[in-house]
C-alpha cells in the first residue's frame, strides 16, 4: 500500500492520477469539457502510513507548476506558496511528508472557493451598506450570490463580475481588498453616490466542481453574451445590466498561466470613446501603485494594457465588458490579474487584497473627477 492517497473530492478539486509508486506520483490536470489545453489542477494528499518521506509529483501534460512551486494548505482554506526550492522543473515538484501530517492540499495557484467568499461576507455582513441577494440559480441549482455595497438611494451603479472562467481565482482576493477599502470609510463619498453590484461567481458550478472553465464546450461563460445565451447566470446578468444601466462595468479575470504581460496586472481596452475612459483609470492606477512603499507591492503600468485589435483582444461583442457597454456603461473593461507575479514579487493573498485597495483608490479618483 502506498504511504499517501491522492484525491480531489472537495470544492475546487481537479486531478487525474496517471501512475503512482512510492516516492513518485505522475499526474495530469483534468481538462473535462474544455476544448483546448489548459493548466488548472488542485488535489489532496492524505497520509496513510505515518513515516517521514519525500515524494516527487510529476505532471505529464505540459508545464503546469509555477515559479514558486505549488500553492499548499493543510486545511484547504488557508493557502501559501510551497516555495521555489520545491521546484524541480515546471512539470515537477517535491514535498517531504512528516509523521505528524494528516493531509496536505496542493494547487496550481491560490484557490478561492465559495467558502472563502462566505468567510469574507461574514466579516462585512453587519455593515448597513452591505446587502446580499441571489442573482439566479445555476444549472446545478447552486445560488449565484449577488452582493450590493453602497447606498440604496445612490443614483449611479457599478457592476462587477468575477469567475467567468472558473479557475481564475486570484482576482477574487483583489475584490475583497477593493470593497474593504470603501467599507473602512465611515463616510465614503463613492458609496454615497454609487452602488456596487458584485457577482463573485458567474460560473459557480465550475468553481465548486474544480473545472478549468476556460474554453468550455460549446463556449465558455465569457462568450455567452449573445442574443441566445446558454447559461443561466449570463442570461440573468444581461437582463440585470439592461435594467441597471451601470455607469461602470468591470469584469475580473486571470490571464494565461505565465510569461510576458501575463505576469503583471493589465487592463483590456475597448474602442473609443470607452478607450479614453479606460486609459484615464489606468493612469490613476499606475500612479497609486507606484507610490506603494512595501517591497511586495504589485505595480501597474499603463504600458502593459492591451489595445483593442491587438493579439487576442479582438472585437466580437460576446464578452461581459462588451455587454456592459451595450447596457450603457461609460467605463467598461476587463482587468486581468496574474496567477504568480513577476521577478521576486510573488502574488499572495495579502498583496492581492492590497492591489484591490489600490484599484479602489484609482476608481475613486476616476469617479470623483468625472463629470
Amino acid at each position: 500500500m502506498l504511504p499517501i492517497r491522492i484525491d480531489c473530492h472537495y470544492a475546487g478539486g481537479n486531478i487525474r492520477i496517471v501512475s503512482a509508486e512510492e516516492g513518485l506520483i505522475r499526474l495530469e490536470q483534468d481538462i473535462r469539457d474544455t476544448t483546448e489545453w489548459w493548466f488548472y489542477w488542485n488535489f489532496r494528499a492524505t497520509v496513510v502510513s505515518r513515516s517521514e518521506q519525500e515524494t516527487v509529483f510529476e505532471f505529464v501534460n505540459g508545464e503546469v507548476v509555477g515559479p514558486w512551486g505549488p500553492a499548499v494548505s493543510d486545511d484547504g482554506i488557508s493557502w501559501s506558496w510551497l516555495g521555489s526550492d520545491s521546484l524541480l522543473s515546471r512539470t515537477t515538484f517535491r514535498f517531504r511528508f512528516t509523521e505528524t501530517m494528516k493531509q496536505v492540499y496542493f494547487a496550481f495557484s491560490l484557490p478561492y472557493q465559495e467558502h472563502h467568499f462566505e468567510r469574507f461576507y461574514s466579516g462585512i455582513a453587519a455593515d448597513p451598506r452591505v446587502r446580499r441577494d441571489v442573482l439566479t440559480q445555476s444549472e446545478q441549482l447552486r445560488s449565484v450570490p449577488l452582493l450590493r455595497v453602497g447606498s440604496p438611494s445612490a443614483s449611479q451603479h457599478i457592476l462587477v463580475t468575477c469567475r467567468h472562467h472558473a479557475c481564475e481565482s486570484t482576482p477574487s482576493y483583489l475584490m475583497e481588498g477593493l470593497l474593504n477599502y470603501y467599507l473602512a470609510q465611515p463616510e465614503s463619498q463613492v458609496l454615497n453616490e454609487y452602488l456596487f453590484h458584485y457577482i463573485p461567481f458567474v460560473d459557480i458550478d465550475g468553481v465548486e466542481n474544480g473545472d478549468q472553465g476556460k474554453s468550455r464546450s460549446p463556449h465558455d461563460h465569457n462568450r455567452d453574451y449573445t442574443e441566445a445565451p446558454v447559461y443561466r447566470s449570463t442570461t440573468a446578468i444581461i437582463e440585470y445590466a439592461r435594467q441597471l444601466r451601470p455607469t461602470a462595468g468591470i469584469d475580473l479575470h486571470g490571464p494565461y498561466k505565465w510569461g510576458g504581460r501575463n505576469d503583471v496586472p493589465f487592463l483590456v481596452k475597448q474602442d473609443p470613446p470607452v478607450q479614453g475612459e479606460i486609459e484615464r483609470l489606468s493612469l490613476h492606477l499606475e500612479r497609486i501603485t507606484a507610490a506603494r512603499s512595501t517591497p511586495d507591492a504589485i505595480r501597474h503600468r499603463s504600458a502593459d494594457d492591451i489595445d483593442m485589435g491587438v493579439e487576442w483582444n479582438q472585437p466580437h461583442g460576446k464578452n461581459a465588458s462588451a455587454a456592459f457597454r451595450r447596457a450603457g456603461a461609460r467605463l467598461a473593461f476587463t482587468l486581468e490579474f496574474p496567477y504568480f507575479g513577476k521577478g521576486e514579487i510573488a502574488i499572495t493573498i495579502e498583496n492581492s487584497r492590497q492591489f484591490g485597495e489600490d484599484t479602489a483608490k484609482a476608481l475613486e479618483a476616476y469617479l470623483l473627477e468625472s463629470p
